[in-house]
Protein backbone atom coordinates (compact mmCIF):
# COMPACT_ATOMS: atom_id res chain seq x y z
CA UNK A 1 0.00 0.00 0.00
CA UNK A 2 1.48 3.55 -1.05
CA UNK A 3 1.86 6.28 1.53
CA UNK A 4 -0.86 8.11 -0.03
CA UNK A 5 -3.51 5.10 -0.18
CA UNK A 6 -2.33 4.84 3.87
CA UNK A 7 -3.52 8.34 4.81
CA UNK A 8 -6.96 8.14 2.69
CA UNK A 9 -7.39 5.00 4.47
CA UNK A 10 -6.51 6.70 7.75
CA UNK A 11 -8.59 9.48 7.26
CA UNK A 12 -11.91 7.44 6.64
CA UNK A 13 -11.03 5.52 9.26
CA UNK A 14 -10.74 8.65 11.63
CA UNK A 15 -13.44 11.21 9.89
CA UNK A 16 -15.99 10.00 7.82
CA UNK A 17 -19.27 8.97 9.10
CA UNK A 18 -21.98 6.29 7.85
CA UNK A 19 -22.56 8.34 4.58
CA UNK A 20 -19.17 8.54 3.77
CA UNK A 21 -19.44 12.39 4.45
CA UNK A 22 -15.75 13.67 5.71
CA UNK A 23 -15.52 16.75 7.44
CA UNK A 24 -11.73 17.26 6.36
CA UNK A 25 -9.94 17.28 3.20
CA UNK A 26 -8.42 13.68 2.82
CA UNK A 27 -6.12 15.06 -0.21
CA UNK A 28 -4.08 17.01 2.35
CA UNK A 29 -4.48 15.00 5.49
CA UNK A 30 -0.75 13.53 5.77
CA UNK A 31 -0.63 11.76 9.25
CA UNK A 32 2.33 10.01 7.72
CA UNK A 33 4.38 13.49 8.29
CA UNK A 34 2.49 16.20 9.29
CA UNK A 35 2.53 16.11 13.50
CA UNK A 36 -0.68 17.87 13.62
CA UNK A 37 -2.78 15.56 11.18
CA UNK A 38 -1.15 12.61 12.87
CA UNK A 39 -2.85 14.27 16.62
CA UNK A 40 -6.02 14.72 14.77
CA UNK A 41 -5.81 11.00 13.74
CA UNK A 42 -5.12 9.92 17.12
CA UNK A 43 -7.70 12.05 19.08
CA UNK A 44 -10.43 11.06 16.54
CA UNK A 45 -9.57 7.18 16.60
CA UNK A 46 -8.67 6.53 20.40
CA UNK A 47 -5.31 5.03 19.06
CA UNK A 48 -3.06 4.65 21.73
CA UNK A 49 0.81 3.25 21.96
CA UNK A 50 3.02 0.27 23.59
CA UNK A 51 6.63 -0.34 23.80
CA UNK A 52 6.32 -4.42 23.27
CA UNK A 53 10.32 -4.64 22.73
CA UNK A 54 13.35 -2.74 22.81
CA UNK A 55 13.02 -0.39 19.40
CA UNK A 56 9.65 -1.47 18.89
CA UNK A 57 6.74 0.51 19.20
CA UNK A 58 2.89 -1.04 18.99
CA UNK A 59 -0.18 1.27 18.21
CA UNK A 60 -3.42 -0.64 19.99
CA UNK A 61 -6.92 0.08 19.90
CA UNK A 62 -9.55 -2.10 22.08
CA UNK A 63 -9.38 -5.02 19.92
CA UNK A 64 -5.90 -5.10 18.00
CA UNK A 65 -2.48 -3.77 17.39
CA UNK A 66 0.32 -2.93 14.61
CA UNK A 67 3.94 -2.82 15.54
CA UNK A 68 7.04 -1.28 13.99
CA UNK A 69 10.37 -1.33 14.07
CA UNK A 70 11.82 2.30 15.05
CA UNK A 71 14.56 3.16 12.94
CA UNK A 72 17.31 5.71 13.19
CA UNK A 73 15.89 6.51 16.82
CA UNK A 74 12.98 8.16 14.74
CA UNK A 75 9.88 7.18 17.58
CA UNK A 76 7.30 9.88 15.49
CA UNK A 77 7.69 8.53 12.03
CA UNK A 78 7.55 4.94 14.08
CA UNK A 79 4.13 6.11 15.84
CA UNK A 80 2.55 7.77 12.57
CA UNK A 81 3.46 4.26 10.50
CA UNK A 82 1.65 1.99 13.25
CA UNK A 83 -1.34 4.38 13.79
CA UNK A 84 -1.73 4.72 10.18
CA UNK A 85 -1.61 0.79 9.42
CA UNK A 86 -3.94 0.22 11.73
CA UNK A 87 -6.20 2.96 10.95
CA UNK A 88 -6.02 1.97 7.71
CA UNK A 89 -6.79 -2.04 8.61
CA UNK A 90 -10.52 -0.90 9.85
CA UNK A 91 -11.54 -0.05 6.03
CA UNK A 92 -12.17 -2.27 3.69
CA UNK A 93 -11.80 -1.74 -0.17
CA UNK A 94 -15.26 -1.30 -0.82
CA UNK A 95 -15.23 1.43 1.30
CA UNK A 96 -12.48 3.23 -0.34
CA UNK A 97 -14.42 2.57 -3.59
CA UNK A 98 -17.49 3.35 -2.36
CA UNK A 99 -15.95 6.97 -1.02
CA UNK A 100 -14.58 7.72 -4.51
CA UNK A 101 -17.77 7.11 -6.11
CA UNK A 102 -19.52 9.31 -3.91
CA UNK A 103 -16.70 12.24 -4.06
CA UNK A 104 -16.52 11.94 -8.16
CA UNK A 105 -12.80 10.67 -7.56
CA UNK A 106 -13.82 6.93 -9.43
CA UNK A 107 -12.30 6.46 -12.82
CA UNK A 108 -12.22 2.71 -14.41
Amino acid sequence: MTDKELNLRAGLAAFSDVDRVVAVNLDQFDPLNSRDDLIKLLVETGISYTRPREGDLAAEDSNSSVEVTVKNGDVVSAAARAACELAASWIEDDDVKAWKITTGRFSR
